[in-house]
This record gives structure tokens, sequence and C-alpha cells, in this order.
């Protein structure tokens, strides 16, 4: 599963750079395409309660 049809299914991720890039990682590891597509949908929804509540997640 690579990272653009992440992006695609998922298009809060492509709004949060540091974030892609951690899950590209797991992609470049080689990980199974079930847990990424886990992992982005947990990383995704997370994102997007931050953008509701206006909160810039990894900045203090």
């Amino acid at each position: 599963m690579g990272t653009v049809v992440l992006e695609e299914k998922w298009p809060v991720r492509g709004r949060h750079e540091h974030a892609a890039g951690w899950l590209r990682v797991w992609v470049d590891l080689g990980r199974a395409p079930r847990t990424i597509d886990a992992y982005a949908r947990g990383l995704a929804e997370f994102l997007q309660v931050c953008e509701d509540h206006g909160i810039r997640p990894g900045r203090r």
C-alpha cells in the first residue's frame, strides 16, 4: 500500500507533514498493509479531532 493511496484515503494526513513522515517510515520498513491501514486510520482520526478543536499536534 503506497503512501499516495493512504493520503487519498485520509486527506487529513496530507495536511500534517510530520504525521505523514512518521507513517511513511512504517511503510518503508515493510509493515503489513493492514497494520499500515490501522495506523493511518487512527492517525487520521486523531489529526481530525485536533483540527476540529484548533489544536496543533506535535507543537508546544
